[in-house]
This record gives structure tokens, C-alpha cells and sequence, in this order.
């Protein structure tokens, strides 16, 4: 199986026989065997046929749409999966504050541990003038206090301040070139944070299709609130996985010099991939996605994985009881 990312502008997506052909200006650029695609991910105006379109939602296929720069637009899925009962159950805990922080908790503790552990392996080849120590004393100073939180607004206050004190301490991690200061989004003004942005509008997607594929209402969160067009779930559930995959492929992309300046569209309107930097990014997230993990009880993918933990999630949900939800941790 595989995943099928069409960056070109201009491009057109059809069925030709048992086989998906990807063309432009009348010319055909490639064709895969329908039965080997897994999920399609398409970038600006990328056209598909309206057959093909339907084969895939036929075949459980999930369609994502992103800008030309990265934005999230929308997926395209089967809704065979859509389970109205755990629906239910989400809208009815929504009043369940206690199993909310709780639940909550969990994601946030995990997220950090996670954060903590990709700047501990890279704090140990670091040049001897750059130190993040600091940053990461203060960090786990901070998390002393997530047990105390009896709001989740207030976790989410000390959520925010770590995450400040990890950025910059990833900014100090990185190679001069693409160092930064900070997180910026919508527009990213940096190569680095070009890369995180792309790469978590591509993890946010794996979890939303995972939460669908688990029966669950992807809207409807327990840490972030309800917002017209916010698949809060989502934005929950991706926590734990940032520094994982995304924080840790990209650190990895500029530290091997996989990624040049080149490969980015630097401007007041923010720092963008270039189309040739697109495809080299999206080789190395696909390779990444499912690549094995050892975390998570037996060897699986990451997109098996995040998959697993979805359903996982959805027991937790049903079974209004938060040990049975276990968020991922790397060591």
C-alpha cells in the first residue's frame, strides 16, 4: 500500500482502467494501481475526476485537500464508520469536567515527556557553547504543576509556557542556518518553521482520519473547546505525537542537510516549501509515517499506530474511564 501526494498546480487526477493516472497540460506524469493506494493528499489546483472521487470513497480511501503553502483545507471519507452512539457519548461528557481534566492530564504529561526526551538527545552532542539546560530545568519545573491544575484552561496555560521554553530551546538545537527564535504559523516566518507547519497539517490529517475510522466525532474534544469548523479532537490527540514524528523528522532533515535555503520561498508573506522542497519533505514524512515504532505494545507503523490509539481513545470514551486510554511516550 501506499500514500499518493499531488503537488503539481495545474494537475489532473483520473481513473484509467485498474490505474490512477496523474497528468498535466496533457501530458501523463505517472499512474499506481488503484488497489495499492492507501490514502491521497493533494496540494493547490489539483483536479480529480468525479469517478475517481467516488471509487475512493467506495474503497474507504480518504481524500485531503492542503493549500499551496500547507493549510489544512478538508478530507473527503467514507462515513461508514460514523458510529452515532459514540457521538452521543462525546456530547454527553462534554458536562463530566472531572474525566475531561483528567483525560487531559494524560495528553499533556505525555506530550512533554515527548518533548523532553527529543531535547535530551540532542542536548548530548551539542556544542560545548550551546547549552539548553535552562530550558530544560525550567520545563520540568513548570510540568511540577500540571497535577495541581483543577481547570483545563489552566493546564493548557502551562502547556503553552513549556511549549515556549521547548521552541527555544529547539532553536538553539538546530544548525546556524535554520536557526529561529520562536513558533510562528499562519504565515510561517521561518525555514524551520515552514517545515514544522506542513508537517503537522499533515499529522493533524493521519489523526483525523484515525479518530473517524474509531467511530469518534472529531469536533468534539475534551481538552480543546468546541469551535465552528475546529476539529477539537483532533487538535487534542495530535499533542502526544508532535515531537515524535514532526519535531524529529524535521531535526533530522536539517541536521543531515536533507532540506537547503533553496528549497524555500522566502518573502514578506511568509517563508514557504518550494514545490521541489515539497516533494523531498513529503518523501521524508511518508518514509517517517511508516517507519516501525517500539512504543506502542507491538511493532507498528506510526500511522498503525496512531490508529490503534484512536480506538483506544474511543474505549476510554465509552467506557468513561480514563485508564483504559494509555497516550504514547517516548523513551
Amino acid at each position: 500500500m501506499s500514500s499518493l501526494y499531488v503537488t503539481e498546480a495545474g494537475s489532473f487526477i483520473k481513473r484509467q482502467g485498474g490505474h490512477v493516472v496523474v497528468g498535466r497540460n496533457n501530458e501523463i506524469l505517472f499512474e499506481v494501481p488503484l488497489e495499492r493506494i492507501e490514502d491521497i493528499t493533494v496540494f493547490d489546483t489539483v483536479s480529480i475526476s468525479s469517478s475517481l472521487i467516488t471509487d475512493f470513497i467506495e474503497r474507504g480511501i480518504p481524500i485531503t485537500w492542503l493549500s499551496g503553502y500547507g493549510k489544512y483545507f478538508g478530507t473527503l471519507i467514507n462515513t461508514n464508520a460514523i458510529d452515532i452512539n459514540k457521538h452521543k457519548k462525546q456530547f454527553d461528557l462534554l458536562d463530566n469536567h472531572e474525566f475531561r481534566l483528567a483525560l487531559s492530564r494524560k495528553i499533556i504529561r505525555a506530550k512533554v515527556r515527548n518533548q523532553l526526551t527529543i531535547l535530551r538527545r540532542y542536548a548530548r552532542n551539542l556544542d560545548e557553547d550551546i547549552n539548553i539546560d535552562t530550558q530544560i530545568d525550567n520545563i520540568k519545573s513548570v510540568r511540577s504543576h500540571i497535577g495541581e491544575c483543577v481547570r483545563i484552561s489552566e493546564l493548557m496555560g502551562y502547556e503553552g509556557i513549556i511549549s515556549r521554553l521547548y521552541f527555544d530551546a529547539l532553536g538553539k538545537i538546530v544548525p546556524p542556518s535554520f536557526f529561529f527564535s520562536k513558533r510562528s504559523k499562519q504565515p510561517p516566518r521561518d525555514e524551520f518553521n515552514a517545515m514544522l507547519g506542513l508537517g503537522y497539517s499533515m499529522l493533524f490529517n493521519e489523526i483525523l482520519a484515525g479518530l473517524i475510522n474509531a467511530g469518534l466525532h472529531p469536533f468534539v474534544g475534551v481538552m480543546h473547546s468546541l469551535g465552528k469548523g475546529h476539529p477539537a479532537l483532533a487538535s487534542d490527540l495530535i499533542e502526544e505525537w508532535r515531537a515524535p514524528i514532526i519535531d524529529s523528522m524535521v531535526l533530522s532533515m536539517v541536521s543531515r542537510n536533507m532540506v537547503e535555503l533553496s528549497d524555500f520561498d522566502n518573502s514578506d508573506k511568509g517563508c514557504y516549501l518550494t514545490a521541489e522542497g515539497r516533494k523531498g519533505f513529503l518523501v521524508a514524512y511518508n518514509k517517517k509515517i511508516r517507519s516501525e515504532n517500539q512504543f506502542i505494545d507491538d511493532r507498528k507503523s506510526y500511522r498503525e499506530s496512531i490508529y490503534k490509539q484512536c480506538k483506544q481513545f474511543a474505549s476510554a470514551i465509552m467506557h468513561e474511564d480514563v485508564d483504559l486510554y494509555t497516550p504514547l511516550e517516548i523513551h
